[in-house]
């Protein structure tokens, strides 16, 4: 407590003018106690899952592959396995900590949960620069409580990262927009230059700022001090252009890729709508953008309370849409700043440069969330500043955030995509006998990779070949397997560990083969495995990932 009091105290302590107006001296300090309860419960809840320590996930195996196994040169200068991208700050980092901390999970989500407790942190002197304090208060708790940035700060990915670039981003603006001296805005350049090291999204913030600022001094016909600007822009844009020349513009998105995104998520803009489903993309994303990243969906709820609160989130989406459009007419600067934004991404998504989709969009939280606070703050001065009106405005905006905060560490088995991997591959630890041998279907072979390296599996291993592709027909695809079930022949029991759900690997256009995406994966193999023996009643399913054993023992 002593140590947190201390870092949190400059925070707290230090206020632009726009906060000073606002309040006594009492009201202040009960005001600066709920900041310090909300940043300590946003702590406490990313620790608590973090500590919970479950299976990686499928996209946190394919990047935890590379970390584990490449060293620090190959990871700046060699292809990501299973087609990965991440920033090259990120990747060191995560490395130092595996090389510290060993392989682990917990090793791999370190830097993400840095990022995420750090985030609470510099988002309050952000919070306090574009809202009135209550309204601050409320933002903050959506940041500490809402289950996307919750579930992002304890992954084994980068959006953690690129949340926290997105803040720190804002906050450098606030303190060095302003400023006219050498010195300072070159420390602002230096600062968003180091920031693209270690989050890509975070160009769309410094583009934004970049063009706000310039816009504003143009309109002002302030040339001299839109020149000076430079010491800032220019070490963005040269930090950017050696990233694009080095990593970026080597790994542009495959047509997989982007049929990927296109047909699971529709995460590309129409740029020039010609028909009433391309209109409704547009409601259809705004709803997606307030369950995630928002937060703004109670999970976990039954018929009626899911229903009604399904569609309750029309008021947050009116909250933000409002704030926008009054912060326009008030403050166009400062507009500018939260609206450029996602305007630039959207751009991007309409040339199929970026998907406009959740996770990808978690560093447009802070953007969100501040117009959505605004909005709010907003219709409590439309309806004359009444006293409880705060209170019913915080609470509409917070119960999902805290009712699906509850339930996930009631049970943390609810929470944000858990699988069963290592579950499933400890399990065949424990159990392999002498004689034995495993069989790991293709959409498994990540987890194993990974897991046998973290964990030092010894089990022997058959790892099976995807072959759907060369197979016309459920019958093909099994023939073609023919010399994998041959050499389980040999051996006593076979343990089957296949996923039910993972139907197309890294590189593989979504739907293709039909026939193949029609079944379960993994299990139209169980026949063939009977043919060769008994299935024992020990076995494992969880969460997707299953282990059957069979005695192929002859008789």
């Amino acid at each position: 407590m002593y140590l947190l009091s201390k870092v949190v105290a400059p925070i707290l302590t230090k206020r632009p003018e726009s906060v000073l107006r606002y309040g006594n001296s009492k009201s202040t300090t009960m005001r600066d106690l709920y900041m310090v309860f909300i940043i300590m419960a946003g702590i406490l809840l990313r620790l608590f899952h973090y500590l919970d320590n479950r299976s990686l996930w499928l996209d946190e195996l394919y990047l935890g592959i590379s970390l584990i196994k490449m060293d620090f040169w190959e990871l700046a200068t060699q292809p990501l396995a299973y087609e990965q991208k991440a920033p090259l700050g990120y990747l060191w980092t995560v490395k130092f900590c595996v090389l510290l901390f060993g392989k682990g999970e917990m090793a791999l989500r370190l830097f993400s949960l840095l990022s995420g407790i750090a985030t609470l942190f510099v988002f309050v002197p952000v919070a306090r620069y574009f809202l009135k304090p209550w309204a601050a208060l409320v933002a903050l708790a959506l940041l500490a409580l809402a289950t996307p940035v919750v579930y992002h700060s304890v992954e084994a990915k980068q959006y953690a990262t690129e949340l926290l670039a997105s803040v720190l981003a804002l906050f450098f603006y606030l303190r060095y927009h302003r400023q006219t001296e050498i010195g300072p805005l070159l420390k602002w350049g230096v600062a968003g230059a180091v920031l693209l090291w270690f989050s890509y999204s975070v160009i769309f913030v410094l583009a934004s700022l970049a063009i706000t600022v310039s816009l504003d001094k143009i309109l002002k016909r302030k040339w001299g001090r839109l020149f000076r600007y430079g010491w800032a822009f220019v070490p963005w844009l040269l930090s950017f252009g050696v990233i694009y020349g080095l990593f970026l513009g080597k790994t542009k998105d495959s047509a997989w890729l982007i049929h990927f995104f296109q047909h699971y998520y529709d995460a590309f803009l129409p740029l020039l709508p010609t028909s009433l489903n391309d209109l409704k993309w547009f409601p259809a994303k705004a709803l997606s953008l307030l369950k995630n990243p928002m937060g703004q969906n109670a999970l976990h709820l039954h018929w009626p309370y899911a229903y009604v609160l399904e569609h309750l989130r029309v008021v947050p989406f009116l909250l933000m849409v409002g704030g926008a459009l009054l912060l326009a007419k008030k403050n166009r600067e400062r507009f500018l700043v939260l609206v450029m934004p996602v305007l630039l991404v959207l751009f991007a998504s309409g040339l199929k440069l970026y998907p406009f989709h959740e996770r990808f969009l978690l560093f447009l939280f802070p953007m969100f969330t501040l117009l959505t606070c605004y909005g709010a703050q907003a219709l409590n001065s439309f309806w004359g500043k009444r006293q409880k009106m705060p209170l019913v405005l915080g609470c509409l905006l917070l119960t999902p955030a805290v009712w699906n905060t509850v339930w996930e560490v009631y049970n943390p088995r609810l929470f944000t995509r858990k699988e069963a991997s290592r579950e499933a591959l400890l399990f065949i630890q424990k159990n392999y006998q002498r004689g034995d041998v495993v069989y790991v279907y293709w959409n498994m072979r990540q987890a194993y990779a990974y897991y046998q390296e973290a964990y030092q599996l010894t089990f022997p291993v058959i790892q099976g070949k995807d072959v759907k592709n060369a197979s016309a027909t459920q019958t093909d695809y099994l023939k073609n397997l023919e010399p994998d079930f041959q050499q389980v022949k040999s051996h006593k029991r076979v343990l089957f560990l296949y996923n039910e759900y993972i139907k197309s690997d890294i590189g593989q256009f979504v739907g293709q083969p039909t026939w193949y995406f029609q079944s379960v994966p993994g299990k139209m193999l169980e026949p063939a495995f009977e043919t060769l023996g008994k299935k024992l009643s020990q076995g494992f399913n969880a969460i997707g990932a299953v282990v059957s054993v069979y005695d192929v023992s002859p008789n």
